[in-house]
């Protein structure tokens, strides 16, 4: 996977007192004194564990090692870090050092515990040789293991019986010290008979801070972190009023439902009280929670000046399913069709003479928006200027803020998704896909029996959805390596086009033939896009290309392409209006019975913009379009 890619500190402050984290390098109660750093893999953008997350972690704990972590984390601060891996993996904080982790293993689909030292310390003073998964070594190898040396099943003295290869190991000096945690390369019975070679290949881990904290919780982090979480919000809120003074336009709160969006909506109330709008986009593939949980925040503003208003995708993602294929991670046509549509056909409705959106954006969540500033022209979306109050905010100080305020947040979070959006995201991961699975069987099995279609269709094993292949269209390095692995074929691209063409030239003109027959009345509807039209027996003629039921003809080769691009529009379109939106003159519209597209010869200037954004011909990265 490479490495991390950095993207803030890679560390957090604790206060020992308090026992709880720290968003400055000073405790309100106890200053600076008993403070220090608590290293974590990048990007350190932790949360706290809800109860469910605890639960999950005891679950696979006990899976693994036989006993109940909860007696060690019960009644503390707990932090989880995701990190980069090759799929899902959770850094552990507790009494102020990483206790261990979860990892989603993407080739056995499942989640595998591992522990720290300090972790592994903490489990064994509690339950000893009643745990699972520990090797006791010879007093002889205890300092070359200490300062990395692999363990060697010669130099082992005794294993508890459950050991696999692959599985999570402590391993132990003859005086039950905690020596290093690392891999099992051998089983019990290999290690046991001495088998030539590594028997734990161990963890380098430089230093150890184990310590055993006091009870505490949100109450307490909240007082440790008053001032410095007030500093946050002065700033963020002074941005706000700047910006909003600086761009004179109407001032809206990009709300999607997830914690972040939330925290942007709970500065607005703050600052600016009432007098902006509020805006949602319902994609239409919104977890359940999600729009029962909008619906509970626009009545809790009913009654203020704020106007709530809704981009509602309808069932747009469903349509366009059977002319894109699925989705990816490669291929997120979905974003343009569920959300670059409706968002920029609702802009132009309500803020004709532009908006000035403030988001819950965040220069954590990955590197592209690390690298946006943080006010921005959305080059998708007329007349939007978007603006991120808590661009330089942690996970940790969103939740901070929100708990302060007492804010109503999705109910999503305590059921183990710290992912709030579209249920069937191509960009989730494994780990997600496999959550979603757990929780929202309902959900998942939609997507499922649709997924199975295109498998049959596309004539792909099962392992196409089970380990997720299907979130790309063209599989990458890694994706490559693991169906290899899996020992199936997977194709290296797959791809759909519902509308196919030919193209031939002859004495200077060049034929363009379909897959099917061109329904003349359709192309009228939309042929002034390519320039002037003419009308004619059993032929229309738009610029220099001319469209008869058979074929389109014309001498510009560039020409014959555009061709090629206005039946497929024609065809294809599903109506998600981001055409609508970046026509200058207003000439397209959307015909309510068919749900496509439809030009207007009188205003139609022929300037093809409508042609430079139609996602049926051009795909863009998921870095581009609206950030709602």
């Amino acid at each position: 996977m490479g490495r991390p890619v950095f993207l803030g500190k890679a560390y957090i402050h604790w206060c020992e007192r308090c026992n709880v984290p720290l968003i400055s390098d000073k405790c309100d109660i106890h200053g600076k004194e008993g403070v220090f750093k608590v290293n974590l893999t990048p990007p350190a953008d932790v949360r706290f564990a809800f109860e469910n997350d605890l639960r999950f972690i005891e679950r696979e704990f006990r899976r693994h090692y036989g006993i109940d972590v909860g007696e060690i984390l019960e009644g503390k601060v707990v932090l989880l870090n995701k990190t980069p891996g090759e799929d899902d993996v959770y850094e552990i904080l507790v009494d102020g050092y990483i206790f261990g982790w979860l990892r989603f293993d993407p080739l056995e689909l499942r989640w595998k515990p591992g522990l720290k030292i300090e972790g592994a310390t903490a489990l064994w003073g509690r339950f000893g040789r009643s745990m699972r998964k520990w090797v006791i070594i010879d007093e002889g190898a205890v300092e070359p293991v200490r300062k990395g040396s692999n363990v060697l099943a010669v130099g082992i003295l005794e294993a508890e019986p459950s050991i696999r290869v692959g599985d999570d190991v402590l391993v132990l000096s003859p005086r039950g010290e905690v020596v290093a945690t690392g891999i099992a390369k051998k089983d019990y019975d290999a290690l046991m008979k001495k088998e030539r070679g590594t028997g734990i290949k161990t963890r380098k881990q430089k230093a150890v801070h184990y310590r055993e904290g006091r009870k505490a919780g949100i109450k307490d982090v909240l007082k440790a972190n008053h001032s410095a979480l007030e500093e946050r919000v002065d700033e963020a809120r002074r941005f706000m009023r700047k910006t909003a003074e600086k761009i004179a336009r109407p001032i809206a709160i990009a709300f999607s439902g997830g914690k972040d969006s939330l925290a942007v909506l709970g500065l607005a109330l703050e600052e600016f009280g009432e007098g902006f709008s509020v805006f949602f986009n319902n994609t239409g593939i919104e977890f359940p929670e999600t729009l029962r949980h909008v619906e509970e925040i626009k009545k809790e503003l009913e009654g203020r000046n704020i106007e709530f208003i809704v981009a509602d995708a309808g069932d747009a993602f469903w349509r366009a399913l059977h002319v894109f294929s699925p989705p990816g991670r490669d291929y997120r046509w979905c974003c343009k069709v569920t959300k670059l549509g409706p968002i920029t056909l609702s802009i132009k409705e309500h803020y004709p003479e532009g908006v000035l959106m403030f988001v819950g954006q965040r220069k954590y969540e990955s590197i592209s928006r690390y690298k946006q500033p943080r006010v921005w022209r959305n080059p998708w979306v007329p007349n939007e200027i978007g603006a991120s109050p808590i661009f330089h905010w942690n996970a940790l100080e969103v939740w901070l803020y929100i708990f302060s305020r007492g804010l109503k947040y999705n109910p999503l979070y305590e059921e183990r998704l710290d992912r709030i959006g579209c249920f069937l995201c191509p960009s989730s991961s494994l780990a997600e896909i496999y959550t979603l699975k757990e929780e929202k069987p309902e959900l998942w099995g939609r997507w499922e029996t649709e997924l199975e279609r295109w498998r049959k269709r596309f004539s792909l094993p099962e392992e196409w959805i089970d380990y997720g292949f299907w979130r790309w269209k063209k599989l990458t390095k890694g994706q490559r390596a693991l169906a290899k692995e899996l020992n199936i074929e997977i194709p290296e691209k797959r791809t759909w086009e519902p509308v196919q063409y030919s193209m031939k030239e002859e004495n200077g003109v060049f034929t363009v033939r379909f897959n099917t027959r061109i329904n003349l009345k359709r192309i009228g509807e939309v042929a002034p896009i390519l320039g002037e039209v003419e009308r004619g027996e059993n032929y229309i003629k738009a610029g220099s290309v001319k469209f008869t039921d058979e074929a389109a003809y014309t001498e510009n080769p560039k020409e014959a392409i555009q061709a090629y691009y206005l039946v497929k529009r024609a065809y294809e379109c599903v109506g998600c209006g981001v055409c609508v939106g970046r026509c200058p003159e207003g000439a397209i519209s959307i015909n309510p019975k068919s749900r496509k597209i439809v030009v207007d010869y009188a205003g139609c200037t022929h300037c093809r913009e409508c042609m430079d954004v139609c996602p049926l011909l051009k795909i863009k990265s998921p870095e581009e379009g609206s950030q709602l």
